[in-house]
């Protein structure tokens, strides 16, 4: 009966999945029946060459563009996009990414934030995606993967989401930072896309990128929970809100705060700085850098 259970135990230990995975983890687990494995490339890149067992996206099937800036697409939308994947509630999701730029790694957190806001809560991302899998020489395929739809019910989470209106009412009340490059935060350097330059009154400055290094994989985790709790003096059982110029930079923030981190309660204004710069009346600050103080 022991030998069953400390089985059970490692079996279970080794299916355990943290908010960010190893190519060693993905390996040793690809053939586990609860894991859904999902690329986000071109169509191109995935016909190549993917992960075995990973399906395919891109983040126009989760984002849409009005003009101005975008956003999350409808939830019957991004509903049908996770049946299409065969994932639910109950299963395991590893995210990655064929990083050929900045912008496609952070569609991979752009869409484990989407997933969280729509009630699938078990989901990773791969340390620094389809480089670091084919650098550890993982095996890659040319088969495509088919599953069958799920029956997933897509329930929107409104405290994991900011509208503008949102922001301004709690403006100095609840802690905000800008996912931008510091020059584009200090309003030096133009944003582009954006006409006024700075940033939302009273947010602070914590570029995306100052979490991984240059392969694109997460930095220390105790360094970032020590730089969030002692240098910007955030709680982790109260709100956050993450911005940026659009909605990217920010969510890789949200997956360091709340995934890797654990905060309780990260907010992420999809339309962020194409928004709210491109609005003549909304309160903005350039040349200096912001503490939050309440």
């Amino acid at each position: 009966m022991k030998k069953v259970l400390l089985s059970l135990s490692i079996a279970i230990g080794a299916f355990a999945m943290e908010p960010i995975v190893s190519v060693d983890w993905l390996s040793k687990n690809l053939d586990n029946k609860n894991l859904r494995i999902v690329e986000v490339s071109s169509e191109e890149s995935y016909v190549l060459s993917h992960i075995p067992n990973a399906t395919h996206t891109t983040i126009a099937k989760w984002r849409g563009d009005n003009g101005t800036y975008a956003l999350l697409k409808e939830l019957d939308v991004i509903e049908k996009e996770i049946r299409s994947h065969n994932i639910d509630k109950n299963t395991q999701v590893v995210i990655y990414a064929d990083i050929l730029s900045p912008i496609d790694f952070l569609k991979t957190s752009y869409i484990f934030w989407a997933l969280h806001y729509v009630g699938v809560e078990k989901v990773a991302l791969l340390d620094g995606g389809k480089q670091a899998w084919s650098k550890a020489k993982g095996t890659l395929t040319q088969k495509e993967t088919t599953l069958k739809e799920s029956d997933f019910k897509a329930v929107a989470n409104p405290k994991l989401i900011a509208s503008k209106d949102y922001v301004l009412k709690n403006l100095g009340k609840i802690p905000m930072v800008d996912a931008r490059p510091g020059d584009n935060y200090l309003g030096i350097t133009p944003t582009n896309g954006v006409k006024r330059d700075g940033h939302i009154k009273g947010a602070m400055s914590y570029s995306w990128n100052y979490s991984v290094n240059q392969d694109y994989m997460l930095k220390d985790k105790s360094k970032l929970d020590a730089l969030f709790s002692d240098g910007y003096n955030l709680d982790k059982n109260k709100e956050v809100l993450v911005y940026c110029t659009g909605g990217l930079e920010a969510s890789y923030n949200y997956f360091v705060l709340a995934g890797v981190l654990g905060y309780k309660n990260i907010r992420l204004y999809d339309a962020s700085m194409k928004e709210w710069g491109n609005t003549d009346t909304t309160p903005m600050t350039k040349y200096k850098y912001e503490n939050f103080k309440k």
